[in-house]
């Protein structure tokens, strides 16, 4: 997804960057992240990358072993402009692989830290994310439960409801988060479980439009990881 994400930290001080996520193809050895330093003061920091996955409750980062951030120490002059390379340094992987790129401001110069997704393709690529929902009961409301069975990640926003007669309700406009591949996120709703026993939920997937979400057998995946 190409576009600038602006981050302010105070004022008149700013941070663009560009793109917002980053995939490498099969066989794509590196990509670019450009950075904008839109403010009168120069801006230093760090650059790291983490492999990334989802277990229960929580996103888990880790040192990466096999993709690298270059220059890994960042300077950037009054609206200045800055390349970091991230470069892939092992074989292809059979399934797709998750990491984060951090960058975080340095002690001299404004707060900032940007967390944006890199995902290394699989060598199989036709297939997306297949997404399947169930919602699970308790004492308190209701809870969503989204696994994502396919060998790619999904991007999931404009999360709604749709009863059995009536209007879609929204339940999570705009960006969600992201399911990775064979991965299970839960996300607390408004209102009990009985709320939403008649009718289906929606979302949208990537650029695609909203489309309908596939109900869950608990037998697909058994003992599989949660995180918001």
């Amino acid at each position: 997804a190409a576009g600038l994400m602006l981050i302010f930290s105070s004022a008149a001080q700013a941070l663009e960057v560009s793109p917002l996520s980053v995939t490498l193809a099969p066989g794509q050895r590196d990509e670019s992240v450009w950075l904008y330093n839109d403010s009168d003061r120069p801006w230093h920091g760090q650059a790291r990358v983490y492999h990334w996955a989802q277990s229960l409750d929580h996103e888990q980062l880790e040192p990466a072993v096999v993709l690298a951030v270059s220059p890994s120490e960042l300077q950037l002059p009054a609206h200045g402009r800055q390349r970091v390379r991230l470069v892939w340094s092992a074989a292809s992987p059979a399934t797709e692989q998750s990491y984060r790129l951090v960058l975080r401001a340095g002690q001299d110069s404004p707060a900032v830290q940007i967390s944006l997704p890199v995902f290394i393709a699989g060598a199989e690529r036709r297939a997306g994310p297949a997404m399947a929902v169930r919602v699970l009961a308790g004492t308190g409301p209701a809870v969503l439960e989204l696994y994502n069975g396919g060998p790619r990640h999904a991007r999931l926003s404009d999360l709604a409801f749709i009863p059995g007669r009536g209007a879609a309700m929204p339940l999570l406009p705009g960006l969600a988060g992201y399911v990775l591949a064979g991965q299970t996120r839960r996300w607390t709703l408004p209102g009990p479980a009985a709320a939403y026993a008649d009718g289906r939920f929606s979302a949208r997937l990537g650029q695609d439009e909203p489309a309908l979400l596939a109900p869950l057998d608990p037998a697909i995946a058994p003992g599989s990881s949660s995180g918001l």
